[in-house]
């Protein structure tokens, strides 16, 4: 059995695992690397390379940067300042949470800014019978979920991306690649919300009790310093302007940012670490570490001769790219985005010279797709989260089965147009 042949099995078992998800999945990358160690796939530098990439530090940077801002309570303040403006107006609230969700998520944390708005909600319409926290969370999760997809450092599945296309020595993202497209989702999923899902809500969840509501409201008042909501807002606009202007690397950026929160006080160093999810981290190391031995190993160009003796070489680009964009978008409904990603970009990087294909766009359909799935809660942990206000299972589908559609409809008209599908 060839060493290429024994690299694709590792990395079809890990896969497996990841699907079981019995394991942490952090654990499963990193035996995944250690599997491909031993069977000789590659060396031990070439699997663990990753950890000190410059995605996972870029990734490690923005988490803490993420929880300085929560730290300080400048998330609090600028959610609590949406709420007292809307006046009460379920309408006024649901633009306004959304738009900043989706901001604030496309540089921190998607499920950190989901938690800040979740007990300000609950808080209000406890207070206001007129406000029903059902209305207003699916649609900051939908701002939340969508945000966190627009920009490179939004949300793990991009990172995971980017390491995929640095490793195959491909034309990797900008810090905004994805907005165009992403903007176009964010807007009709704002008209959605207002539109169509508010209707659909009140048919779906509308007659209910709030005895389903799984979550303890936090009364305590937590007094912050201004001064330092002043210091992590300064470190943050500057933060964003570095990544737009790319003056400095990415991840130079991201651990310089994350170090001044600390120096300044803004987030102690103790509390910084424990910010991080490392599993994430780990897992998106390790992830990147087995698709590296799977191209040394030839495991790589194995998938692409499998994959062109099942469709053949006749058929389209654009047939091809709906194709991989479904495939993203269907598989990450169930499992991790990253590792939805981790099947399907290989694959496309595989085929690319053969098909004369633009790995660059299909990498971008794909990461889309696989990051604004909204019909199951199993999709991210945001959504996850917001079932503590009473959602049921379903409900995620009947809400956000028409929008799905939308959105895979926008990226694979606009991506082609934007980016071209071959080179």
């Amino acid at each position: 059995m060839g060493i290429d042949v024994i690299s694709l099995i590792i990395f079809i078992a890990c896969i497996a695992l990841f699907v079981w998800d019995k394991l942490p999945m952090a654990t499963t990358a990193i035996l995944g690397c250690v599997a491909m160690v031993i069977a000789g796939a590659c060396t031990f530098k070439d699997a663990f390379a990753s950890f000190a990439s410059s995605t996972v530090i870029l990734t490690i940077g923005v988490m803490v940067i993420g929880a300085a801002i929560s730290e300080t309570g400048l998330a609090a303040t600028i959610g609590a300042f949406i709420v007292k403006i809307s006046k009460g107006s379920e309408t006024k609230l649901i633009i306004g949470t959304y738009l900043v969700s989706a901001i604030l998520s496309a540089f921190l944390t998607n499920s950190a800014v989901l938690a800040i708005f979740i007990p300000i909600i609950l808080g209000l319409s406890s207070s206001n019978s007129n406000i029903k926290a059902k209305n207003l969370i699916m649609p900051i999760a939908f701002g939340c979920v969508i945000g966190g997809a627009s920009t490179l450092v939004g949300s793990t599945q991009q990172m995971t991306a980017q390491g995929l296309l640095e490793a195959a020595g491909a034309q990797t993202f900008k810090t905004f690649s994805f907005t165009p497209v992403v903007s176009i989702i964010l807007i009709l999923g704002l008209l959605y919300c207002l539109f169509i899902g508010k209707k659909r809500g009140e048919k779906i969840w509308g007659n209910r009790e709030n005895d389903d509501i799984d979550y303890t409201l936090n009364t305590d008042v937590k007094s912050y310093s201004k001064v330092k909501m002043i210091i992590v807002a300064i470190i943050f606009a500057a933060t964003v302007v570095l990544y737009i202007t790319e003056w400095l690397p990415l991840a130079v950026t991201s651990t310089t940012a994350a170090l001044l929160c600390i120096i300044t006080g803004c987030i102690s160093q103790k509390k910084a670490i424990s910010a991080v999810n490392w599993n994430i981290v780990g897992r998106l190391a390790g992830c990147l570490g087995i698709a590296k031995a799977l191209e040394i190993s030839g495991g790589t160009d194995l998938i692409a001769d499998i994959f062109k003796n099942v469709i053949g070489t006749s058929l389209s680009p654009f047939v091809l790219f709906c194709i991989i964009v479904f495939l993203a978008l269907f598989t990450s409904e169930f499992i991790s985005n990253s590792t939805a990603l981790l099947i399907v970009l290989p694959i496309v990087l595989a085929i690319a010279p053969d098909f004369g294909l633009n790995p660059y766009a299909f990498a971008i359909g794909a990461t889309i797709a696989a990051g604004v799935p909204l019909c199951c809660p199993l999709a991210s942990s945001t959504l996850g989260m917001s079932m503590c206000v009473g959602y049921r299972f379903n409900d995620y589908f009947k809400y956000s089965f028409v929008f799905e559609i939308i959105s895979y409809l926008v990226i694979v008209i606009s991506v082609p147009l934007i980016y071209g599908l071959t080179i």
